[in-house]
């Protein structure tokens, strides 16, 4: 499972509360909040009742009966080695037939079931009227494993290809919400900074219209007195 996948599923199931708080480990809780808040709108919601929906209508389910694909690789993986003679072994072993490796992995057929030939074989349609099991029949479900494994090869392939462009839109959008997020901070500390000049004006205001008037000056000179002082002095001659 790969990071994404392993987010959303640690989201789903909780309240928005619960999950924004809920920062799982190696995430960055920044990034977090903000995937948090992306799945949280009604569209991402929408999204996900829709894919819901049509996984719950899926002809071709990642499982063959009671296995997984990740079970039916291995049985075949191991087929195959039986079948493969061994490189390392001294004595030259000789591979077994297919009919022993099938058997060897798969086990027996049992009444009315035949393994890997598909849910609507029984041993009539597959055999005939009166023939046994022959290592072709063998080797034909092995291939038809083989070809099996190979579709589902291919549907993971376009699933993780699906899956990566969807992480690469979801990075953009998270970057774009970073700048967003950052041009918001931007605007806030400038409105911040012109509230505060705003503040300071208005207070020099109010304390220029309350401060009392100044006094004028007196720029003129009495140079009358310097007259009649001189006056008496002439008097006095």
């Amino acid at each position: 499972m790969n990071v994404w996948m392993w987010c959303v599923n640690h989201y789903t199931g909780k309240s928005f509360d619960e999950a924004i708080v809920s920062v799982p480990a190696s995430v960055n809780p920044q990034d977090w909040q903000i995937m948090c808040a992306k799945w949280n709108t009604s569209d991402e919601q929408n999204i996900a009742d829709r894919n819901k929906a049509n996984r719950s209508h899926q002809s071709m389910p990642y499982r063959k009966g009671r296995k997984s694909h990740y079970q039916v690789k291995d049985d075949f993986e191991r087929m195959m080695q039986l079948l493969t003679p061994s490189l390392d072994s001294e004595s030259g072993s000789i591979p077994i037939s297919a009919e022993k490796a099938f058997v060897s992995v798969m086990g027996k057929d049992r009444s009315g079931h035949i393994r890997c030939g598909g849910s609507r074989e029984t041993r009539r349609t597959w055999y005939g009227t009166g023939e046994e099991s022959s290592s072709t029949d063998y080797q034909q479900r092995i291939s038809n494993i083989e070809n099996t494994l190979r579709m589902e090869v291919e549907e993971l392939r376009t699933e993780a290809r699906r899956w990566d462009s969807d992480v690469d839109k979801m990075r953009r959008e998270l970057e774009q919400l970073r700048k967003r997020y950052s041009e918001m901070d931007d605007i806030c500390i400038q409105m911040l900074q012109m509230s505060t000049f705003m503040t300071q004006f208005q207070t020099s205001q109010r304390f220029a219209a309350s401060a009392p008037p100044r006094a004028p000056e007196d720029d003129d000179v009495d140079t009358d007195g310097e007259g009649d002082d001189y006056d008496d002095y002439d008097d006095d001659d």
